[in-house]
């Protein structure tokens, strides 16, 4: 907590569903009914399907690997069908 001229500044961290477009927290909020707070909103990730987003990625890198060393010639880089 910060303290300021006899006001008190309070950081928490929480998370919440939302409901009907309505935040719903998972914890009791430590504020008095109608204090006017800040939000900063960002969506919950999932270990789970990072994980397996991951997977995909290096699955993907060994079926069609990124070649660092070596450039494009002339004509590869301007070739039409």
């Amino acid at each position: 907590m910060i303290r300021w001229e006899g006001a008190i500044a309070m950081t928490m961290e929480s998370t919440a569903t939302v409901e009907n477009g309505l935040l719903r927290p998972h914890t009791v909020l430590p504020f008095p009914e109608h204090s006017r707070v800040r939000l900063t909103i960002e969506s919950d990730w999932d270990a789970d399907r990072a994980r397996a987003a991951w997977t995909r990625l290096k699955n993907l890198f060994q079926k069609q690997p990124i070649c660092v060393g070596w450039r494009f010639s002339r004509d590869q880089l301007y070739e039409r069908d």
